[in-house]
Protein backbone atom coordinates (compact mmCIF):
# COMPACT_ATOMS: atom_id res chain seq x y z
CA UNK A 1 0.00 0.00 0.00
CA UNK A 2 1.61 3.23 -1.10
CA UNK A 3 1.24 6.59 0.57
CA UNK A 4 -0.40 9.60 -1.01
CA UNK A 5 1.66 12.69 -1.81
CA UNK A 6 -0.19 14.90 0.67
CA UNK A 7 0.61 12.65 3.63
CA UNK A 8 4.26 12.41 2.58
CA UNK A 9 4.50 16.21 2.25
CA UNK A 10 2.85 16.72 5.65
CA UNK A 11 5.23 14.24 7.29
CA UNK A 12 8.26 15.90 5.69
CA UNK A 13 7.10 19.30 6.92
CA UNK A 14 6.70 17.94 10.44
CA UNK A 15 10.25 16.54 10.35
CA UNK A 16 11.65 19.90 9.27
CA UNK A 17 10.13 21.44 12.42
CA UNK A 18 12.03 19.18 14.84
CA UNK A 19 14.06 21.13 17.41
CA UNK A 20 16.28 18.28 18.67
CA UNK A 21 17.70 14.97 17.48
CA UNK A 22 15.51 13.09 19.96
CA UNK A 23 12.39 14.87 18.69
CA UNK A 24 13.42 14.25 15.08
CA UNK A 25 13.92 10.52 15.62
CA UNK A 26 10.56 10.18 17.37
CA UNK A 27 8.76 12.11 14.64
CA UNK A 28 10.54 10.11 11.95
CA UNK A 29 9.50 6.74 13.40
CA UNK A 30 5.93 7.99 13.85
CA UNK A 31 5.88 9.31 10.27
CA UNK A 32 6.98 5.99 8.79
CA UNK A 33 4.25 4.14 10.71
CA UNK A 34 1.58 6.62 9.62
CA UNK A 35 2.58 7.21 6.02
CA UNK A 36 3.33 3.56 5.18
CA UNK A 37 0.47 2.19 7.32
CA UNK A 38 2.96 -0.01 9.16
CA UNK A 39 2.51 -1.53 12.61
CA UNK A 40 5.92 -0.37 13.88
CA UNK A 41 9.19 1.38 13.10
CA UNK A 42 12.51 1.26 14.94
CA UNK A 43 15.42 3.64 14.42
CA UNK A 44 18.86 2.48 15.53
CA UNK A 45 22.26 4.15 15.73
CA UNK A 46 25.23 2.66 13.92
CA UNK A 47 28.31 2.59 16.18
CA UNK A 48 31.07 0.60 14.52
CA UNK A 49 29.78 -3.00 14.26
CA UNK A 50 27.03 -2.31 16.78
CA UNK A 51 23.46 -1.28 16.10
CA UNK A 52 21.64 0.18 19.13
CA UNK A 53 17.85 0.66 19.12
CA UNK A 54 17.12 4.30 20.03
CA UNK A 55 13.49 4.95 19.13
CA UNK A 56 10.47 2.85 18.34
CA UNK A 57 6.95 3.82 17.40
CA UNK A 58 4.16 1.25 17.38
CA UNK A 59 0.63 1.71 16.13
CA UNK A 60 -0.57 -0.45 19.03
CA UNK A 61 0.99 -1.81 22.19
CA UNK A 62 4.06 -0.76 24.04
CA UNK A 63 7.54 -0.24 22.74
CA UNK A 64 10.15 -2.82 23.52
CA UNK A 65 13.83 -3.58 23.15
CA UNK A 66 14.99 0.05 23.27
CA UNK A 67 18.68 0.19 24.07
CA UNK A 68 19.06 -3.35 22.78
CA UNK A 69 22.19 -3.86 20.71
CA UNK A 70 22.84 -6.11 17.73
CA UNK A 71 26.11 -7.00 16.07
CA UNK A 72 25.81 -5.84 12.49
CA UNK A 73 28.11 -8.66 11.40
CA UNK A 74 25.45 -11.17 12.57
CA UNK A 75 22.97 -9.79 10.01
CA UNK A 76 24.45 -9.76 6.48
CA UNK A 77 21.47 -7.99 4.91
CA UNK A 78 21.57 -5.25 7.55
CA UNK A 79 25.28 -4.86 6.89
CA UNK A 80 24.57 -4.50 3.16
CA UNK A 81 22.00 -1.75 3.84
CA UNK A 82 24.51 0.17 5.96
CA UNK A 83 27.55 -0.33 3.74
CA UNK A 84 25.82 0.12 0.38
CA UNK A 85 23.36 2.70 1.73
CA UNK A 86 20.56 1.07 -0.24
CA UNK A 87 17.15 -0.08 1.04
CA UNK A 88 16.39 -3.79 1.33
CA UNK A 89 13.20 -5.70 2.05
CA UNK A 90 12.56 -9.03 3.73
CA UNK A 91 9.42 -11.15 3.62
CA UNK A 92 9.39 -14.28 5.79
CA UNK A 93 7.23 -16.14 3.24
CA UNK A 94 9.97 -15.80 0.64
CA UNK A 95 12.09 -18.99 0.55
CA UNK A 96 15.18 -16.93 -0.29
CA UNK A 97 14.70 -14.51 2.64
CA UNK A 98 17.79 -13.81 4.73
CA UNK A 99 17.58 -16.40 7.53
CA UNK A 100 18.92 -14.18 10.32
CA UNK A 101 16.51 -11.37 9.44
CA UNK A 102 13.54 -13.72 8.99
CA UNK A 103 14.19 -15.38 12.36
CA UNK A 104 14.39 -12.02 14.14
CA UNK A 105 11.22 -10.84 12.40
CA UNK A 106 9.44 -13.93 13.72
CA UNK A 107 10.69 -13.22 17.26
CA UNK A 108 9.41 -9.65 16.99
CA UNK A 109 6.01 -10.79 15.66
CA UNK A 110 6.27 -9.42 12.11
CA UNK A 111 6.53 -11.02 8.68
CA UNK A 112 7.98 -8.24 6.55
CA UNK A 113 10.62 -5.56 6.86
CA UNK A 114 11.83 -2.54 4.93
CA UNK A 115 15.30 -1.39 6.03
CA UNK A 116 17.06 1.72 4.88
CA UNK A 117 19.93 3.87 6.10
CA UNK A 118 19.44 7.17 7.89
CA UNK A 119 22.24 9.20 6.34
CA UNK A 120 24.01 12.26 7.68
CA UNK A 121 27.40 13.75 6.81
CA UNK A 122 27.69 11.35 3.85
CA UNK A 123 27.55 8.24 6.04
CA UNK A 124 24.99 5.81 7.44
CA UNK A 125 24.30 7.47 10.83
CA UNK A 126 21.59 4.97 11.63
CA UNK A 127 19.18 2.34 10.39
CA UNK A 128 15.43 2.67 9.89
CA UNK A 129 13.44 -0.57 10.14
CA UNK A 130 9.78 -0.46 9.12
CA UNK A 131 7.84 -3.60 10.01
CA UNK A 132 4.80 -5.14 8.36
CA UNK A 133 2.34 -7.98 8.76
CA UNK A 134 0.41 -9.63 5.95
CA UNK A 135 2.11 -7.63 3.21
CA UNK A 136 5.31 -7.16 1.28
CA UNK A 137 6.91 -3.76 0.94
CA UNK A 138 7.00 -2.81 -2.73
CA UNK A 139 8.89 -0.31 -4.88
CA UNK A 140 6.41 2.52 -4.14
CA UNK A 141 6.93 1.96 -0.39
CA UNK A 142 10.69 2.06 -0.89
CA UNK A 143 10.42 5.35 -2.82
CA UNK A 144 8.32 6.95 -0.06
CA UNK A 145 10.68 5.65 2.63
CA UNK A 146 13.71 7.04 0.77
CA UNK A 147 12.09 10.46 0.52
CA UNK A 148 11.23 10.58 4.23
CA UNK A 149 14.64 9.23 5.27
CA UNK A 150 16.28 11.86 3.06
CA UNK A 151 14.31 14.62 4.78
CA UNK A 152 15.18 13.19 8.20
CA UNK A 153 18.87 13.00 7.24
CA UNK A 154 18.89 16.64 6.13
CA UNK A 155 17.33 17.74 9.43
CA UNK A 156 19.70 15.48 11.39
CA UNK A 157 22.68 17.19 9.74
CA UNK A 158 21.28 20.61 10.61
CA UNK A 159 20.59 19.64 14.23
CA UNK A 160 24.04 18.05 14.62
CA UNK A 161 25.94 21.16 13.56
CA UNK A 162 27.44 23.24 16.35
CA UNK A 163 25.52 26.43 17.05
CA UNK A 164 27.70 29.46 16.18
Amino acid sequence: MSADQASVAAAAEQLRGAASVAELLGLTAESFVGVLDAPACTISRVIGDLLVDLVQHRREGRTDRLGHGYLISDFPLTRAVIEEREPKTVYTGDPSADTAEANLLGELGFDSLLMLPLEAEDAAWGLVEIYGNGRRFGPADVDVARALAGQAGDVLERLSRPVP
